[in-house]
């Protein structure tokens, strides 16, 4: 697999000067930047490999005030609501506060859309969307009671879901789901996979007949292969996986071959390959340095993902900017396997996932060599799913793994409402399998004007 370098990627004609103006703008005005040494030159690529990286604790530590241009009246803006406060849904205590632009956001995901031949063919920002997600991170939360149709409807969004834990959505509840989904009609379905999992490991149970939109777009959380599996059994929909954060807009979108392209009318993204002995050098960290918001300057944020470039190029024809074939799970789920090596929670589900009798789980590492896997059985031979996991995880982790099953009848999601299919309990500092030295851009530096 040949990895991708900025040398060897393509850019439209004016990618560079997108790039060149963020970093002009974010370092000549942005006060968190101030003490930030620039090396100067024409190479915006050059310059960002000399740049510290931009964390959550950075964030926080600064403020949302300090990553907007001080030219700009952030308090009159707020005051006539052009822009308002908000926090990011992390669910490890890494919530940052962050001056939202509503523009800017729609801008970046109608950009996304153009990546995707079903959703360039169908959005075009008045489609009927139907919402299906933890409230906590979209919609309107209600935990005691239900909300009417109507205070879950805001403009062209229907949002169908007030509470945040799935495993205490009841019957009657579910039911409500599928008869919205008939009457409104979405054209697009967007959802929390594992929400959307759910609701259709119901359907498939009760055999009810259920409204297909013309797309379904996931997003909040990555996918396990079980949740497109179980949702490919009810919809016939194609599915488009979105990728990005509160902090960075939209990053990355699934396009109609399945692979993910950068969404380079809005973001530059470098990538940081893993030693090979952890996966590199086609898995690694992205960071993130994003274009044209006016109300937050964020340059090489680590946004606290690994991912997996893909080999060849895509068959979509797409070629600008980096191209996924997967985002293999959040750093802080990444496990270590008894030999030391870093093992991705999308490894982990491509494994796990094709186990038979499973409709859910979840790996825990509980200590260097111990590992509990929990999971739901759509049966009840336990001793024949209990021999597939065992199987499954042991290709993962070796024989000096010490792995114990517990079958249960639920898995929570943790707060505020995106599962997690692997988590360590012992301590993983992600950047110690970085190939390079923490701050070096690992992704090339000679790419000229393709002018």
């Amino acid at each position: 697999m040949t990895m991708q370098a900025h040398d060897t990627l393509k850019y439209q004609a004016d990618y560079l000067r997108r790039c060149r103006n963020a970093l002009d703008a974010a370092l000549s005005r942005i006060p968190a930047y101030a003490e930030w040494h620039d090396v100067g030159g024409d190479d915006p690529f050059a310059r960002l490999a000399a740049l510290p990286i931009v964390d959550k604790e950075f964030i926080r530590q600064h403020g949302p005030a300090a990553f907007v241009d001080p030219r700009l009246d952030l308090e009159a803006a707020l005051a006539g609501r052009e822009v308002e406060i908000v926090h990011s849904s992390g669910s490890t205590g890494d919530r940052v506060s962050n001056v939202w632009y509503q523009p800017w956001w729609d801008a970046s995901e109608e950009a996304s859309w153009r990546l995707n031949a079903h959703a360039g063919r169908i959005c075009h920002n008045n489609q009927r969307e139907a919402l299906l997600a933890s409230p906590l991170c979209v919609g309107f939360p209600c935990e005691d009671g239900y909300l009417s149709r109507q205070r879950r409807t805001l403009g062209r969004f229907l949002y169908l879901n007030e509470r945040v834990d799935p495993g205490g959505w009841t019957d009657a509840h579910m039911r409500r789901m599928v008869a919205e989904l008939d009457e409104f009609r979405p054209v697009v379905l967007e959802a929390n996979p594992s929400y959307l999992a759910h609701l259709c490991r119901f359907v498939a149970r009760e055999s009810l007949p259920v409204r297909c939109p013309e797309l379904i777009v996931f997003t909040y959380e990555n996918a396990s292969v079980l949740h497109r599996r179980q949702v490919q059994s009810v919809f016939a929909a194609p599915i488009a996986s979105s990728y990005g954060s509160t902090e960075s807009g939209y990053v990355f979108m699934e396009c109609e071959c399945g692979r993910l392209h950068q969404n380079t009318a809005h973001c530059h993204v470098d990538f940081i390959p893993f030693d090979r002995r952890h996966g590199g050098p086609s898995i690694g960290s992205i960071l993130v340095t994003t274009f044209h918001n006016p109300w937050r300057a964020l340059v090489r944020f680590d946004i606290g993902d690994v991912v997996r470039l893909a080999g060849e190029p895509c068959p979509c024809g797409r070629r600008d900017g980096l191209t996924l074939a997967a985002i293999e799970g959040r750093a802080i789920n990444i496990t270590i396997a008894p030999d030391g090596r870093a093992v991705t929670p999308a490894e982990v589900d491509r494994s796990i996932g094709g186990a038979p009798g499973i409709e859910a789980y979840q790996l825990t590492q509980l200590a260097e060599r111990e590992y509990l896997a929990t999971f739901v059985a759509d049966g009840a031979d336990d001793a024949r799913i209990a021999s597939g996991l065992r199987r499954a995880i042991a290709t993962i982790y070796g024989s000096g793994a010490q792995v114990r099953l517990e079958r249960v009848a639920a898995i929570a999601p943790d707060p505020p409402g995106k599962y997690r299919l692997a988590k360590p309990l012992i301590p993983v500092n992600v950047r110690a399998f970085w190939d390079r030295p923490e701050g070096l851009q690992a992704t090339g530096d000679r790419l000229q004007d393709p002018e």
